[in-house]
Order: C-alpha cells, then sequence, then structure tokens
C-alpha cells in the first residue's frame, strides 16, 4: 500500500498516478460533510408503525386508537433515535467525518515538508515552520510563500533549525528556537527587530508560546525544572510571573516534571488555555495566570487506551528514564471552541491520529468528535498540525504521506 512506501515512491505516486494536478491550484470543490445515521433503527420502527397502522385500519372502530397510536409510535421512534445517537457503547459521542476537498505536496513548488512544527493564522496570513527551513514562512490561500522571517544561522534573528513554535500578534511575529530558548521578534514585513533569551533555569525545552495584546509573551515548557510550567514575560524578556502548577502524578519527582509539559493558547485575549501533553487535562488561566477552571478528559475513550499503556511503560521505567507517551498532536481554536488532535492506541495495536476532537471553551466540555477522511474518503494515519485559515475551511498536515489537505465548506457544529 502507498502507506508503505518510501517518501520519495510516495511523492511520485501521488503525483503521477492519483491526481495529476497542479500544485498552485484555488481549492473550489464541497466538501462533502457527512454524518452518521441509524437508519436501522429508523427502518425498524417505521415498520412497526405500518404494521400497527395496517393492523388497526381493519375497522372503522379503531380510528380514533390509529391516530393515538401513531402519534405514541412517532414520539417513541424519535426518542429512540435521539438516545442511539448521544453515544456509542464504549461511551463515544457520535461522531461525524470530514472529507478533504483536495491536498498539496509542496509549499510554493519544491518546498517539500517532512514535518510541519507550528501553524498559526493571523489575518489573511498563514504563518508556518516546518523542517529543514531555519525561518518562518508566510504564506497565503494559495500556499505560496509571501516572506520568510529570519535565516538559519546562531546570531540575532537566526535560527539554528527549524523554529519549534512561533506566534503572531498585532504587528509582530514570534519565532521560539527551542534549542537555545530564544525568542526572535519581526515586523510583520520580515525585519528583524529584537531577541530575548528565556532563562534555561525557568524554562526548558520551550514547547509553546503565545503572546497577548499587550506584547506579553508566555511561554510553556516540556520539561520544567522550578514547580511551574508556565512563565509570562514582558516585551524585554523580563519574567513577570509563573505558574501552571505541576501536574500531580503517582509517579517519582522527575517523571512527574516530564509529564507536565503543556502546549497552551490564548482565546480572544481573555483566557490562556493550557492542555496536558501526557495528561489531557485542559486549564483556563486567566491573563494573569490566576486558574480559573480545569477539565480532565483521561476517562474518556479517546484517550483511555493510550493511557492505560502509558502506565505500564512507566510503571517499568527506571527512575523516569524512560520515554514519556504523549497524548495530544496538536490543538487550535476558532471561535468559542478548542480543537484537539489525540494520540490514540500504541504500537502494539496501531496508532490512530486523525480524530478532531471540539471542546466548548466557556464549559471546557467535549462536544463532538470528527473522524479527518482524505480526498478518497479513506481515514488519515498521522495529522501533525492542522489550522483554521477561516470560520469554515481548516488546513491539515498529515504526516503519513507528507500532504496538506484543505477542508472547505466545513459546518463544524458551533
Amino acid at each position: 500500500m502507498i502507506m508503505f512506501m518510501p517518501r520519495k515512491r510516495q511523492r511520485a505516486w501521488f503525483q503521477s498516478v492519483v491526481v495529476p494536478v497542479q500544485v498552485r491550484v484555488r481549492w473550489s470543490t464541497q466538501v462533502r460533510f457527512v454524518r452518521r445515521t441509524w437508519l436501522s433503527g429508523a427502518l425498524y420502527v417505521m415498520a412497526s408503525i405500518r404494521s400497527v397502522l395496517f393492523t388497526v385500519s381493519k375497522t372503522m372502530v379503531y380510528d380514533c386508537m390509529r391516530v393515538h397510536v401513531f402519534v405514541v409510535l412517532a414520539c417513541l421512534s424519535a426518542s429512540v433515535l435521539g438516545l442511539i445517537g448521544c453515544s456509542t457503547e464504549d461511551g463515544r459521542s457520535q461522531e461525524n467525518t470530514l472529507v478533504a476537498t483536495s491536498f498539496v505536496e509542496a509549499v510554493e513548488g519544491d518546498r517539500f515538508m517532512e514535518h510541519v512544527w507550528a501553524m498559526h493564522k493571523s489575518g489573511d496570513v498563514l504563518y508556518l515552520s516546518g523542517q529543514g527551513y531555519g525561518h518562518i514562512l508566510a504564506l497565503d490561500d494559495d500556499l505560496g510563500v509571501i516572506r520568510t522571517f529570519g535565516r538559519s544561522g546562531e546570531g540575532p534573528g537566526e535560527f539554528s533549525g527549524a523554529p519549534r513554535n512561533l506566534y503572531a500578534e498585532g504587528n509582530r511575529v514570534f519565532g521560539l528556537q527551542a534549542a537555545s530558548n530564544d525568542i526572535h521578534a519581526f515586523s510583520l514585513e520580515g525585519d528583524y527587530l529584537r531577541s530575548f533569551s528565556v532563562d534555561p533555569e525557568a524554562v526548558i525545552w520551550s514547547q509553546g508560546i503565545s503572546v497577548n495584546n499587550q506584547g506579553d509573551v508566555y511561554v510553556a515548557n516540556s520539561f520544567p525544572v522550578v514547580p511551574y510550567s508556565i512563565t509570562k514575560f514582558d516585551s524585554s524578556g523580563t519574567v513577570i510571573k509563573t505558574f501552571g502548577e505541576l501536574l500531580t502524578t503517582s509517579y517519582s519527582e522527575t517523571l512527574n516534571r516530564r509529564l507536565s509539559g503543556r502546549l497552551i493558547t490564548l482565546i480572544n485575549n481573555k483566557y490562556l488555555l493550557a492542555v496536558g501533553l501526557s495528561i489531557p487535562v485542559i486549564e483556563k488561566y486567566s491573563l494573569d495566570g490566576e486558574l480559573i477552571q480545569s477539565s480532565d478528559l483521561s476517562d474518556t475513550p479517546y484517550f483511555r487506551e493510550r493511557l492505560d499503556y502509558a502506565e505500564d511503560s512507566y510503571s517499568q521505567a527506571d527512575g523516569g528514564r524512560g520515554g514519556i507517551v504523549s497524548v495530544i498532536s496538536h490543538m487550535a481554536t476558532l471561535n468559542s471552541r478548542l480543537y484537539l488532535i489525540p494520540i490514540e492506541g500504541h504500537a502494539e495495536v496501531g496508532l490512530r491520529v486523525n480524530r478532531l476532537l471540539e471542546i466548548d471553551v466557556e464549559s471546557l466540555n467535549l462536544l463532538n468528535a470528527y473522524t479527518l477522511l482524505d480526498h478518497q474518503e479513506e481515514p488519515l494515519r498521522w495529522v501533525e498540525a492542522f489550522e483554521f485559515v477561516s470560520e469554515d475551511e481548516l488546513l491539515v498536515f498529515h504526516y503519513t504521506d507528507g500532504m496538506f489537505y484543505r477542508y472547505e465548506d466545513i459546518d463544524l457544529i458551533q
């Protein structure tokens, strides 16, 4: 199958066999938004209604009863179907599928991406960083490169590798160099402005960055060495506050720190949301770092299997020195919703990284789940990054085949 071909053969196969289209195209095909229905249940109930109506219609004495029976059975039908649609036997929400309208393998022709580390839409521009590029890319609607920010190197405004995190706010674009914990700021025109270094004693292996409309910078850590995993800086790099207490586990202190890494994002410059990378806890903070609300998704069916696998792995680890099992691949926001891509399963049973979970920002409740399909209606394998480029368009980077998939005119339940 194509998924087991070497990467170069995959690219050649898609170019020459599947769809011989031009890379630079503007997508116009309408997305097919498929929702599962329980036709068997509906047909069964309707057949029952028909049978009853046929029986009672044999005599005029039961005309009035026939009307009442029809009404009662119709109501029961609606109730049964409504209950069936609420959840499945394993507790999962009724799921919908999103089918890709089109795909593109490269960014502006020859820029093939092995990994996409970060995607962020601001205004009409999509900002992206990927493996092999020591700068930030600014892309238009066709994924054509408008300009770049920074360059490869070790000096001010330079990245020794692909920026692992980025954020655009107001008239500034920020890139985070994970290896050195340097944050570089650029103008929207790509001019270098300033840099500051995050104190490695306070932050190490930075995992996320967000910037509010006052210019304050929030950085999250994947392995905090202090009892907090989020640090707030002013625009000059001075630490304002640390917050985000370590998540509580039954493991060693070292392993507990390693499990407290978070992804972060700002919501309308009103809240800061933090999501645990290895423990699916969602936290809502004020911009001053005060915890407002939290929600633990560990017991939901989308995380339980992988967490059980992680527990077995940690129990065999030597003092927390083993690998960390991540449960979140990527996250993004749209209006009052948070969207997560969970990492489901494990190597022994197969990995699934193709489900989009929709969470209400106000209540932090899980609302819906969507399975992402490619343009041939086959499930994606490993979604590495995604971003809403508009209120009804989703752009997904699929690591398995190195493709960007576009989902247009989506009708997410808002």
